[in-house]
């Protein structure tokens, strides 16, 4: 990988360790569905490997009256902001990220967060000095697995998908690699949240943010 010119990081679960309840916020946004659609609908939404965004989309859809999807908005970023106020971050993040830049490697973060919550975090934890490239889940059409984030920030920097690698913690990180093209390293382990439902296919793993030097 010594063509490697940009790193893109995903945020919460990567650099950040947050404590949202994504499984959580996942059941009561669909749980909404049960009064929005028929009993068999509901089954099949039930039973679809989906991303919490996606359903707070299809309650949008199913919402004929109003105020479903506000509600589901409100339970989404009041469970994030609680889990980011209760956020760490690993011992290695810093001096990682400063060996990146050492080595005038590009640095950019892809997240599904908003706006708002990526930029409580960045400030939090100090990680505005290392990038201000930054896209969220506000700065484009299709969130994650889709990768137009992803070619924005390649665009940006005016790098190919062989000389970026991104960097994250699920099964959304991974997709959205794959789909774009690019290498992916997952952060991790085999079980972690939010991958029950998909597999992960990754050849490069790492449980410590420092790790990723060695593919550098």
């Amino acid at each position: 990988m010594a063509s490697v010119q940009l790193i893109v990081f995903d945020l919460d679960g990567t650099l950040i360790q947050s404590n949202i309840d994504y499984m959580g916020i996942r059941d009561k946004v669909r749980e909404m569905l049960i009064d929005l659609v028929s009993p068999d609908e509901y089954q099949i939404i039930k039973d679809t490997p989906t991303t919490i965004l996606n359903l707070v989309e299809l309650v949008k859809e199913k919402d004929t009256v109003g105020g479903f999807y506000e509600k589901a908005w409100q339970i989404v970023e009041e469970a994030e902001q609680i889990g980011y106020e209760q956020a760490k971050i690993d011992d290695d993040v810093h001096s990682t990220l400063t060996t990146l830049q050492l080595e005038n490697l590009d640095i950019a973060i892809f997240t599904n967060n908003s706006r708002k919550l990526t930029d409580y975090g960045m400030k939090q934890f100090e990680l505005h000095q290392y990038t201000d490239v930054i896209i969220t889940r506000d700065d484009v059409e299709e969130a994650k697995p889709n990768p137009e984030g992803l070619f924005k920030i390649m665009n940006h920097f005016n790098k190919s998908t062989k000389q970026t690698i991104f960097i994250g913690d699920s099964w959304l990180d991974a997709e959205t690699a794959q789909v774009a093209g690019v290498d992916f390293i997952y952060f991790g382990d085999s079980s972690a949240s939010g991958t029950r439902r998909k597999k992960i296919e990754v050849n490069k793993v790492v449980n410590k943010i420092s790790e990723i030097l060695n593919y550098i």
